[in-house]
């Protein structure tokens, strides 16, 4: 990168800071083409390094004041972290990973002088101050060897510098990296809110070792299935975690509660199982009111008890549950499709439901003849996505789309001019 003359201090005094940045940015770049984008990136972010290096000094200095003097109180902050997080509107780990970077600095000299020069990265500088840091007090200062990481860092990515630097930290000290997985998990959490409609927001913090056991057991069922999956990967993910949540219940493998298996529950009314117009929403346990599309889909391949009410709502008869797809009949389905028969999807059987070619309260029967192997995505698709299954003169299934998308916004009708 060439030089940068620097004006005079009287009169970078007298610009406003926006100004000065301004300048330096388009000097930084002021003999590179304007397609030169790769070139002016690489320029710009070594700027932006140098700015942080610079900032992680004066963060570490910030922290010493509230270790020695009366700054916590002048400041209206409890630590220096904090306040650089409020007042320089950034993250808190961005500020504390800047706050160790610049209490680090000298123990990493070499790396510093290889960040100005442009060798690494500030992304790598900060996985060695946090390297540096976690073996100052557990191991004697003679194990940690600047030069040996920083040549590592030369030749890696940031991320691959972290991985070495973890295995090199196990090496000098086990102890401390079991600690920190023992805290990790420690501080596992998981909280829902549920929005006005009843869609649930989900957050939480999983510790590495239990995030990718999440990971792994969703990356397969986060894959493209069949002709026509466009979704994103979130919507893949988001998918994953329901159909595993299902298939976990279909199967038995939640523990018994009350001497009962786990079970989505669903009240309706029988108007509201054939889907006659006026019938009333069904309910459902941990959700809101759900449709009589969703009622006769989860009716499909379930257990169905008759209770009929009296007056005032008084309870006259419960029947005994039914299976709508028996035991023996379910085996046999099994054995017939193997997997889902959504064109291109093959999704197992034990991952499937048996969906009703016509449903069974609209006097469909509960035999092969009319039955299929359907995934819990595709079983969606067919009753509250719209889509129509059919078979061609070959025998073939054929799924046909909706003719309207109401996962899509409509653009508003077009307004004729007067």
């Amino acid at each position: 990168m060439s030089a940068i003359a620097a004006p005079p201090r009287s009169g970078l005094a007298e610009l406003p800071v926006s100004h000065v940045i301004d300048q330096l940015l388009e000097r930084v770049v002021e003999d590179l083409s304007h397609d030169d984008v790769t070139g002016r990136l690489q320029r710009r972010q070594r700027v932006i390094d140098r700015l942080k290096l610079d900032f992680s000094k004066d963060a570490a200095r910030l922290a010493a004041e509230f270790a020695t003097d009366d700054a916590a109180e002048r400041l209206d902050s409890p630590t220096a972290g904090e306040w650089i997080r409020h007042n320089c509107k950034t993250s808190r780990s961005t500020a504390y990973d800047c706050i160790n970077v610049g209490e680090q600095l000298v123990q990493l000299p070499k790396c510093a002088e290889a960040m100005v020069a442009g060798e690494i990265g500030f992304a790598h500088l900060s996985v060695l101050a946090r390297t540096s840091s976690a073996l100052a007090e557990s191991t004697p200062e003679s194990a940690f060897v600047e030069d040996d990481l920083l040549e590592r860092a030369r030749e890696c990515s940031a991320g691959r510098l972290w991985h070495y630097c973890m295995r090199l930290r196990h090496a000098l000290d086990p102890e401390g990296v079991a600690r920190e997985q023992r805290i990790a998990v420690e501080e596992r959490r998981l909280q829902f809110t549920v929005w006005d409609d009843g869609s649930l927001l989900i957050s939480g913090q999983l510790d590495p070792i239990g995030g990718a056991a999440v990971r792994t057991a969703l990356e397969p069922l986060a894959q493209p299935m069949g002709q026509g999956d466009d979704r994103s990967l979130e919507h893949r993910q988001g998918d994953a975690i329901v159909e595993l949540s299902l298939h976990s219940l279909d199967a038995g493998l939640v523990p018994q509660h009350a001497s009962q298996r786990p079970h989505l529950q669903v009240t309706t009314t029988l108007e509201t199982l054939r889907g006659i117009p006026g019938s009333p929403a069904a309910d459902m346990e941990f959700s809101t009111p759900i449709s009589a599309t969703t009622v006769q889909r989860l009716a499909c391949d379930a257990n169905v008890s008759r209770v009929v009410f009296g007056p005032a709502s008084v309870v006259v008869d419960v029947g005994r549950a039914a299976r709508v797809v028996s035991g023996a009949t379910r085996r046999a389905l099994n054995a017939r499709d193997q997997h889902c028969q959504w064109p291109g999807c093959e999704r197992t059987a034990s991952w499937s439901s048996a969906h009703h070619l016509v449903h069974w309260t609209q006097g469909g029967p509960t035999d092969l003849s009319n039955l299929i192997l359907l995934c819990h995505r595709h079983h969606w698709m067919v009753h509250e996505g719209g889509w129509k299954l059919a078979q061609s003169a070959e025998g073939r299934l054929l799924a046909i789309p909706p003719i309207y998308d109401y996962s899509r916004v409509r653009a508003p009708d077009t307004v004729p001019s007067a």
